[in-house]
């Protein structure tokens, strides 16, 4: 799915301020700009953006994304990835990627980063329902997989486009075990019942 974008969609509101300003949902690229850093909310009011506009299709909420930093500026690129690598690392945990194996009938180190990526753009009451229980992702439509690679390559790729080089990452997680404690497969169905309801998790 393409988004039909307008010379219009490109103004430039207040502060990340609220976004009634803005039309309804074919009109997400009214951002607004700010030559500051961008704080959480309005990180989580574009990672939310894109997933309405992109609904149940991965690729679309790419593209969505990708049309609404394209306005921003290389420093709110930068902060937008900061963001982006916080949530990452809030949720590398062993529960969740307990979750993660279950969603994917199995799960590798790539694996579950990509499904991190793909609960990011899940929106920001998902993430944060899964950071209190994991096993609340059985809420969900089942998906045939839950990962989204392309997800974390669009705010490096607009950074690049503007001739802002190569965004500062953390790469923490890829040196550190994730948090908590580490199962074993034979837990899983204790642990997140509902989800091995849902897809019908055997062993």
């Amino acid at each position: 799915m393409r988004l039909r974008i307008g010379l219009a969609c490109f103004v430039v509101l207040v502060l990340f301020g609220s976004m009634s300003g803005c039309s309804k949902k074919t009109d997400l690229q009214c951002v607004q700009l700010t030559e500051k850093p961008m704080n959480a909310d309005a990180f989580w009011r574009i990672i939310d953006q894109a997933h309405a506009d992109g609904g149940h299709d991965l690729d679309a909420r790419v593209e969505a994304l990708r049309t609404l930093l394209a306005p921003l500026s290389t420093e709110e690129l930068q902060s937008f990835q900061n963001h982006y690598d916080h949530a990452i690392k809030a949720a590398y945990r062993w529960d969740l990627w307990g979750a993660a194996y279950i969603i994917n009938g199995g799960c590798s180190d790539d694996g579950f980063r990509y499904f991190l990526d793909w609960l990011i753009s899940e929106g920001s009451r998902t993430y944060t329902q899964a950071l209190k229980s994991p096993d609340s992702l059985a809420a969900l439509r089942r998906v045939d997989y839950a990962e989204n690679e392309l997800f974390a390559y669009v705010a490096m790729e607009v950074f690049e486009k503007k001739g802002g080089g190569e965004l500062e990452r953390d790469f923490s997680i890829e040196i550190s075990p994730p948090a908590g404690q580490e199962w074993k497969d034979s837990h899983l169905p204790r642990m997140f019942p509902n989800l091995a309801k849902l897809y019908e998790f055997e062993l």
